[in-house]
């Protein structure tokens, strides 16, 4: 009787256990686009500087906040407002960081500036075709 006991746990421990190692991982397709629509907003007496290379980067943020790589945006122009950009973030980011390089000018002194600006804008869950985002930029105070 022991001998069956032992034979019957045995097959089945060795089936459960082939059956998780030799099951192939579910298919993940490709990373699903999300296209967000920036506004920038420059505080009274700022605007930007027609014809500065402006330049954006963008990087996906994981489920435990770490951050991948950073993808640079082609054609970025923020004098196109509201500026639409299709990102691809892999699946279950919860947020991308956007980094732009702006050069910007102050209207009464005429004096122009450059400055790197970041903003976090979280993925909302679902099929939300485009994601509005009002980017407030803050220039430094010289």
């Amino acid at each position: 009787m022991k001998k069956f006991i032992y034979g019957t746990v045995t097959v089945v421990v060795l089936a459960v256990a082939g059956f998780f190692l030799f099951t192939p991982p579910a298919a993940t397709g490709p990373a699903a686009s999300r296209t967000v629509s920036i506004t920038f907003r420059f505080p009274e007496g700022y605007e930007l500087t027609e014809g500065a290379p402006f330049a954006l980067t963008w990087e996906a943020e994981g489920p435990a906040g770490a951050s991948l790589a950073p993808v640079k945006v082609r054609n970025f122009n923020p004098l196109i407002s509201p500026c639409k950009l299709v990102l691809a973030p892999p699946s279950g980011s919860g947020a991308v960081i956007l980094t732009a390089r702006l050069y910007y000018c102050q209207k009464a002194s005429r004096m122009c500036f450059q400055g790197d600006f970041k903003t976090r804008v979280p993925l909302v869950p679902g099929d939300t075709p485009v994601i509005p985002w009002v980017w407030e930029i803050t220039p430094k105070k010289a």
